[in-house]
């Protein structure tokens, strides 16, 4: 049923697509190449919806590349004992669709300076995506180096370790 009525809605987007890219050269009073300025609308208008999942797609994509990542201080073999601080998610500024960051801070319990830090991002897509097809889906991206780090410093360890004293 999911199905058809998503079929439904492709061919009514069709049809109004086409319909704006004919009459929209007319509404601004265009009475030259009326055809051209419809045959570029066109596929303007039929991308429409989608044009904020594409570009918040390529924002998002290229924010993990450069925000998700791993922190590891100099003197991280001197830690011996460690606690999280998990960090209250923001949402990064300047983008077009929502993106959140949230960051995990480990802090060495006996120094109480941060020693490791990591970032994720994640996001709900765009409209429709967010609020149509994607029923609530997020899309997530770590650092992928994450699980080497903490296999390097054996953060299972340090944690627990925390916990026990």
């Amino acid at each position: 049923m999911i199905g058809i009525l998503f079929l439904v809605g492709i061919v009514v987007w069709l049809a109004v697509a086409v319909m704006l890219s004919l009459r929209i050269p007319r509404w601004v009073g265009m009475t030259k190449h009326t055809v051209v300025a419809s045959l570029l609308l066109f596929p303007v208008i039929l991308t429409a919806p989608f044009a904020d999942e594409l570009i918040g797609q390529w924002q998002f994509n290229r924010l993990c590349e450069r925000e998700a990542v791993v922190t590891l201080s100099a003197d991280w073999e001197k830690v011996k004992r460690v606690k999280e601080n998990f960090l209250t998610r923001t949402e990064v500024n300047g983008t077009l669709i929502p993106i959140y960051s949230n960051a995990v801070h480990y802090v060495d319990i006996d120094t109480g300076a941060v020693f490791l830090s990591t970032r994720t991002l994640t996001t709900y897509g765009g409209f429709l995506r967010s609020h149509l097809y994607g029923l609530g889906i997020a899309s997530e991206c770590r650092p992928p180096d994450l699980g080497e780090k903490f296999k390097q410093v054996n953060i299972d360890k340090l944690i627990e370790q925390g916990k026990s004293k």
